[in-house]
């Protein structure tokens, strides 16, 4: 359930269903012959403040000001005077620069814990799926413990997910990435997941209704999940879309969080380059919920998905004037 923040994929999850996981733990695998191992748990990427940065462009106002107030009641030398807002200046920028070497060894050492936690989820997820194949006592004792936690996940779900009011795309147009990435959610989960294309929810006070790209539920569970295909612009319109620094998206992520919905983002180069790849972060973002790993295990030898910057509105800009769509699309579907 871990994400790289301001990349895709984005992985949002409701505070509901991380309440149950924190009070309803996964069991664990107990064998004789065997160490049993705990999921690794990511660190907490840092928290930018941008608040210093501040701090010392107005210490340095207010440092430059009282230099000429200085200056205007006693009268200062022309060197004094230019020594004085120099000093004041370079301070400033030896300031700055010791910040920004601060925040750039903050933002290498949790790149480098991110990188150990995705080596220990790794292998702690080949340890997983290596026990999953051996026929033991343990085996059924785990699976039972297992039903027990999804029925009572399936239970609290029940009461407190909200349905789609259709489940189709009604007028919206399907996309050509959005019909191939369907074929390969039919190849990965069918069998345990009813899964659909498109699915409405009505806004309430409103005569409109947010549409999912597609929906898929975790039959054994009832954990519902909001996929969505996001691209940086209108390919009619080359209009802007799906922008970090816009609030769009956010409300309506927390429209599906709020009804108990797990929402996740991928980028449309993402879904087109890497389908598999897209499909095994689903899998485990399901397997770190449920403790169902069946999923994982006929995508196990996939490549770990490559995250993708999240764009602002100038980039997006830039990429409908370079028809940067273009270039994985035609490439792909051409």
């Amino acid at each position: 359930m871990s994400q790289i923040r301001g990349f895709y994929p984005v992985i949002l999850i409701p505070d509901s269903i991380r309440q149950f996981c924190a009070d309803n733990p996964i069991p664990i695998w107990e064998e004789s012959a065997t160490p049993t191992r705990k999921p690794p748990f990511p660190s907490r990427p840092p928290v930018s403040n941008n608040s210093r940065y501040s701090l010392v462009i107005q210490i340095w106002i207010a440092s430059v000001a009282v230099v000429m107030l200085v200056n205007w009641l006693f009268g200062m030398s022309v060197m004094a005077f230019w020594s004085s807002l120099t000093c004041s200046s370079v301070s400033v920028v030896a300031t700055f620069s010791y910040l920004r070497f601060v925040d750039f060894q903050v933002r290498d050492r949790y790149k480098q814990r991110l990188a150990d936690y995705q080596q220990q989820l790794s292998k702690y997820e080949s340890y997983q799926l290596c026990r999953l194949q051996l026929n033991h006592k343990e085996t059924e004792q785990y699976n039972s413990l297992l039903q027990e936690r999804s029925k009572l996940f399936n239970i609290s779900l029940r009461e407190i997910i909200q349905q789609p009011a259709s489940q189709s795309k009604g007028g919206v147009q399907q996309g050509v990435s959005e019909k191939q990435f369907f074929i390969y959610l039919c190849r990965y989960f069918s069998g345990f997941y009813d899964f659909c294309m498109g699915g409405e929810f009505p806004i309430p006070g409103t005569s409109f209704r947010y549409t999912a790209d597609f929906i898929l539920v975790h039959k054994p569970t009832g954990l519902a999940i909001d996929i969505e295909i996001d691209e940086p612009y209108d390919g009619r319109t080359g209009k802007p879309h799906h922008c970090v620094d816009r609030n769009k998206d956010n409300q309506r992520n927390q429209f599906f969080l709020e009804r108990n919905w797990v929402v996740i983002r991928f980028s449309e180069l993402q879904v087109v380059k890497y389908p598999d790849g897209c499909c095994k972060a689903i899998a485990r973002v399901v397997s770190q919920i449920t403790g169902d790993y069946r999923g994982l295990v006929q995508l196990q030898n996939v490549k770990e998905l490559l995250p993708q910057k999240q764009w602002k509105v100038k980039e997006a800009v830039y990429m409908a004037k370079a028809k940067f769509r273009n270039s994985y699309i035609r490439n792909n579907f051409c």
